[in-house]
């Protein structure tokens, strides 16, 4: 996915809403991205993109969330040895409209986080992307698989 540079831009307003839940070890989240780009000589152009998450801790801990900050704090995992997050996620962005053909791409990611403690966590994901088309003009339908870890201070 790429625009590459486009002349012209006069300016530019980025727009954003996010919705987030938390029911017992449930949680669910969800945001909205829009750009508006206004040019001086071209047409205007309108990219968006979003995603719904959701997650299950079956080991029983809940996801704390603070309403001043709109954020989730740390897990604090109930067991000596961890907690243990199941999440499915779906994202799509939209790079192309009029003359732009940045592409579009859709995510499916199922993921899996292990809590240490509430400063360490590892996760691994596998995500399906479906990009229609590429930056090349071609689709793809990479799949990928990922490890990381973190380390939160």
């Amino acid at each position: 996915m790429d625009t590459g540079k486009f002349p012209g831009v006069d300016s530019t307003l980025k727009a954003d809403a996010e919705l987030a839940g938390v029911y017992g070890s449930f949680s669910l989240q969800s945001e909205y991205m829009h750009a508006f780009v206004r040019r001086k000589v071209a047409p205007d152009l309108d990219f968006s993109g979003w995603y719904l998450y959701g997650s299950w801790f079956p080991t029983g801990e809940s996801r704390p969330y603070n309403l001043k900050t709109g954020s989730f704090g740390r897990i604090h995992p109930l067991h000596a040895w961890g907690a243990w997050e199941l999440g499915l996620r779906f994202s799509s962005l939209n790079l192309s409209d009029r003359d732009i053909r940045g592409g579009q791409e859709n995510d499916y990611t199922i993921g899996l986080n292990w809590y240490i403690n509430p400063y360490i966590r590892f996760m691994a994901n596998y995500i399906l992307a479906d990009v229609t088309p590429n930056k090349n003009g071609l689709d793809e339908t990479p799949r990928i698989f990922q490890l990381r870890g973190q380390v939160d201070f």
